[in-house]
This record gives structure tokens, sequence and C-alpha cells, in this order.
């Protein structure tokens, strides 16, 4: 009797205590962002370790056909969310995107809002989706 109660309890405790497997984001992902101010192209989010064994960032994406490489300034992941924030150069101005999403299965989606970096006002802000490259 006494050892089926403690195994209950045990099992009870475990189940309690024991933390769900969080996901966690890594890997190369391909996909596409679209604007408020209707403009859209490719994007593509890479999570890898970097030099120092934590991980790092790159994001690049496409403006009227064109390749956006950018600067990495921030950048977290907690379990399936990610939060980044780059600057670059488009079009002669110097902007600034932050993105925020979250990992669904094989898919990271998430929102940006992008401002420039002269005098902060907003540029853009959208929705952003992107799949695992397996």
């Amino acid at each position: 009797m006494f050892s089926a109660k403690f195994s209950v309890l045990l099992l009870v405790m475990v189940t309690v205590v024991a933390p769900a497997a969080e996901k966690e984001i890594t890997g190369s992902f391909t996909g596409d962002w679209s604007g408020s101010s209707g403009a859209s192209g490719a994007f593509r989010l890479t999570v890898a370790p970097g030099p120092d064994g934590k991980p790092a960032c790159t994001v690049t994406f496409s403006f009227a056909g064109e390749e956006v490489k950018t600067r990495i300034t921030s950048f977290h992941t907690e379990g399936a969310k990610i939060s980044a924030q780059y600057e670059f150069d488009l079009q002669g101005n110097r902007l600034q995107s932050t993105i925020d999403g979250e990992l669904a299965g094989d898919r990271l989606e998430g929102k940006y809002k992008t401002k420039a970096l002269a005098d902060g006002a907003q540029v853009d802000e959208g929705v952003w989706k992107a799949t695992l490259v397996k």
C-alpha cells in the first residue's frame, strides 16, 4: 500500500517538475517577407554556432530583385522564440529592422519593423515567414 502511494506521488512529481523539451532554433530558413508599404521579397535567416560557440544569426533579404546583406546588432533566442535587430543600406538610406518570431514545427514566422537610422522615422512594418532548409 505504501509503495503504491509512493509510486503515484513520485509519478505526479516527475510529471509536474520535468520540463517539456523546448524547441531550439537552429539551421537555415528561407521564405519571404511582405510589408505594409506593398513591398515584398525573399527572406533568409540562419542560426548556427559562432566562433565563440554561442548561437549567431545572419539575415539577408531581397528588395526590388536585389539581395540586401545586413549587419546583426542584437540577437536572442529563448526556446522557440527569436528576436534580432540588424542594420543595412537600401537605396542610399541607412536603415534598421527589428524582427520577432516563433518556431512552429520547421517554420519560423514573425513580424518586423524598419526605421531610418538618421531620424528614427518608421519606414515599414510587416510579416515574414521561413521554412527550415533540410
